[in-house]
């Protein structure tokens, strides 16, 4: 069994310490996060000023027109004035009447063209809030990482901030802001239009002819990229007529078919159906736990407590970009995971998403991944899987005990020789899936995946069918052929010497993990192996033995060397 840490993982993290570590994610996420910030505050000043300016002219707008949706109290006098005037007159001539004049009410053009510039300054000053509000939320993202104190501390609030910024969309609220502004400009020129028509119809023709033309300008930049994907002109509500024209007509071609039932299959939240009382119930008790228990905790702390794997997420996250971009930081970065805490990262977490459930076959799959990809040199290749088999070998250096040697090996096998599968025949392909499918078809006895059948039946030419068909002996036996054969193919002169000392250093340590004990091998393998071994040795004496020796002390059964010459150790 393994060993105990020297330090308990609390809730909420996998690894405690490690500051190197911690330091690296964070100066490899740096530029990440300037680019998030970026992209919410993209043009937010000049968008200020703008609104600033703008704002300025609709309200001065709005004090001259606004005196005309109210009685002129000069207008009042004057009537009043030759009312009284009138009725002077009339007492002259013997006659007394009281005719009431009062003012004309607002006419109804003048009604809208004040309404609507009222809303345009109302949106344009909602629109400044929200630029300013991005501007706020910004600040706190690039600072609330810099208060605590420890590496591993900041990473995680770095990343709880991080991940809060997906469900809620923060481009869609920049998104927003630019959409009230155009509507605040759309409005104040339609109140224009408006206005002018109740004063002049001379100068209103000349701001209808100036509205029109940038108005027809606007809807045909809208309406431009819905006919050509590849147009880079669009305005705000481009997406939104896309989105809301797709849905029509989508709408309209499924007509009666949707049933009730699938309509409700829609609605209905996952993990909610049936008992959705009780989920509520549970979630709300887990919720109070972390908010009661302990210590008052602030809101980012609470929350990353809520997340016991965040630092697999981390750790995940960099791995997977690193392992594709920059070969030297990566492997200073798998060297700097502390290796009392490989324990957590090698052990399957309860989590139900597979990247924390099994962190270890993720990072070294998507490790490979770069060594598949169409376009890739050989010599890009061997790079990238020799950093991952690398990685593999500081790793298991830890004292990490004999059980979760042989989980590390099938992390291993599944990590790379899936992802290592592909046309070209390369030593160190040969080799490293060799070893992969010895050794955790051997510890584990695990399901007879396609990739490892199809392989057995590339090196052995045994039909697919005897393979998948054959008995654990005569399988164990295929998948030593495969090693040996690998193993003997690796041509050193190839890699580079760091590369090779590291090739040869991984090979030791996964070859390290067996034993005939653990194995279990049957009689018949025994005896299947050990002629496999006489009939190598007689066909290259001198070829074979370093690699022989190195068998030998890993399956005490095999024979004794039939030619003992002095030999350097190959590793």
């Amino acid at each position: 069994m393994a060993t105990s840490n020297p330090q308990t993982p609390v809730r909420g993290g996998m690894l405690n310490d490690g500051n190197e570590l911690w330091n690296m994610y964070l100066d490899e996420v740096k530029e990440d996060d300037k680019q998030i910030v970026e992209a919410w505050k993209d043009g937010s000043d000049g968008i200020l000023t703008f609104i600033g300016l703008f704002s300025t002219i609709v309200a001065a707008f709005i004090i001259e027109f606004y005196k005309k949706l109210s009685p002129d109290s000069g207008s009042q006098t004057v009537a009043l004035l030759g009312q009284i005037s009138q009725q002077l007159a009339n007492s002259t001539n013997g006659t007394f009447s009281i005719t009431a004049n009062q003012p004309s009410p607002s006419s109804a053009s003048m009604i809208w063209a004040n309404a609507m510039w009222l809303m345009s300054l109302v949106y344009s000053l909602a629109s400044g809030l929200i630029v300013m509000l991005l501007q706020q939320w910004a600040r706190r993202y690039v600072e609330m990482p810099n208060v605590p104190n420890k590496p591993n501390h900041r990473a995680r609030v770095r990343w709880f901030l991080f991940l809060g910024t997906k469900p809620y969309q923060m481009r869609i609220v920049s998104l927003a802001a630019y959409s009230l502004l155009h509507i605040s400009v759309i409005l104040f020129f339609a109140g224009l239009v408006i206005a002018f028509h109740t004063i002049n119809k001379n100068v209103a023709i000349v701001v209808d002819y100036s509205v029109g033309f940038f108005g027809l300008a606007y809807i045909i930049l809208t309406i431009l990229p819905l006919l050509d994907f590849g147009c880079p002109y669009r305005t705000p509500f481009s997406n939104i007529l896309w989105y809301t024209s797709h849905a029509i007509l989508s709408s309209a071609a499924l007509g009666l078919r949707w049933s009730l039932e699938q309509l409700h299959g829609c609605l209905v939240l996952p993990g909610l159906d049936g008992g959705w009382l009780e989920s509520l119930e549970n979630a709300f008790k887990t919720h109070w736990r972390y908010f009661t228990d302990g210590p008052r905790k602030s809101i980012i702390d609470s929350g990353i407590s809520m997340q016991g794997d965040v630092d697999h997420k981390m750790v995940t996250d960099v791995f997977n970009r690193l392992a594709l971009r920059d070969e030297s930081k990566f492997r200073k970065f798998a060297a700097s995971i502390p290796r009392e805490r490989v324990l957590d990262l090698l052990r399957p977490n309860e989590s139900g998403n597979i990247v924390v459930r099994e962190p270890l076959r993720i990072l070294l799959q998507s490790c490979a991944v770069g060594t598949s990809v169409a376009g890739h040199e050989e010599d890009v290749r061997k790079r990238s899987l020799l950093v991952c088999l690398d990685t593999i070998n500081h790793i298991a250096k830890a004292p990490i005990g004999p059980d979760l040697n042989y989980a590390l090996v099938n992390f291993a096998n599944i990590g790379i020789m899936r992802a290592l599968w592909d046309e070209s025949d390369t030593a160190i392909r040969v080799t490293s899936r060799s070893i992969c499918a010895l050794l955790a078809r051997q510890v584990f006895r695990g399901p007879f995946e396609e990739p490892q059948l199809r392989w057995l039946h590339e090196i052995t030419g045994e039909p697919s069918d005897a393979i998948y068909n054959a008995d654990d002996g005569t399988r164990n036996y295929m998948n030593l052929k495969s090693f040996v054969y690998g193993v003997f193919s690796i041509q050193v002169d190839d890699l580079q010497p760091e590369d090779a000392m590291s090739f040869k250093e991984t090979l030791k340590i996964l070859l390290d993990v067996g034993n005939a004990n653990a194995w279990g091998l049957d009689t018949n393998f025994q005896n299947r192996l050990s002629e496999e071994v006489v009939r190598i040795q007689q066909d290259d004496p001198d070829g074979s033995r370093d690699v022989v020796d190195k068998l030998r002390v890993v399956f005490p059964f095999l024979p004794a060397d039939p030619f003992p010459t002095p030999h350097a150790v190959y590793y």
